[in-house]
C-alpha cells in the first residue's frame, strides 16, 4: 500500500525525526541551510506543520536521514538560487511549500528612494 503524507497520523512519525531535522545545531539539515542563507544576511524559517510534513514525507520514503536531507533541499532549491545577490531577508517554509510544491513566502528589504526637490 502506497504511504501518503496526508494521511498519516501524527502519532505515527517519529517525534524524533522532526527533532533531528531542525534542532540539531551540527547535523540538521535545516540548521546547515540557515546557516548556509545566513551568509546572504536571510533568514530561514520551518513553520512546525512544515517541518510535521518533512518528517512523514521522509517516514513514506523509508530511507531516513537521506529523505530528509533531499526533501529539505528539493523544498528550498529555487530559493536557493534566488537568495544571493537579492533583497531577500526572510524566507518561511510552510506544508503547502513541502507538500504541494508552493513557494515559499519570502520578505524582501524595502528600499526607499528619496525625491530631491
Amino acid at each position: 500500500s502506497s504511504c501518503s503524507p496526508r494521511k498519516l497520523s501524527k502519532a505515527v512519525v517519529s517525534t524524533q525525526s522532526t527533532g533531528v531535522i531542525a534542532n540539531n545545531k551540527e547535523r540538521g539539515v535545516i540548521s546547515q541551510l540557515k546557516e548556509l542563507l545566513s551568509l546572504n544576511d536571510c533568514e530561514l524559517e520551518f513553520t512546525p506543520d512544515a517541518l510535521q510534513s518533512v518528517a512523514e514525507l521522509a517516514f513514506c520514503k523509508k530511507t531516513g536521514a537521506r529523505a530528509l536531507k533531499s526533501i529539505v533541499e528539493t523544498t528550498l532549491l529555487d530559493a536557493m538560487f534566488e537568495i544571493p545577490g537579492s533583497d531577500i531577508t526572510h524566507v518561511e517554509v510552510s506544508s503547502e511549500t513541502v507538500l504541494d510544491k508552493r513557494p515559499p513566502t519570502y520578505t524582501r528589504t524595502v528600499t526607499v528612494t528619496e525625491q530631491t526637490p
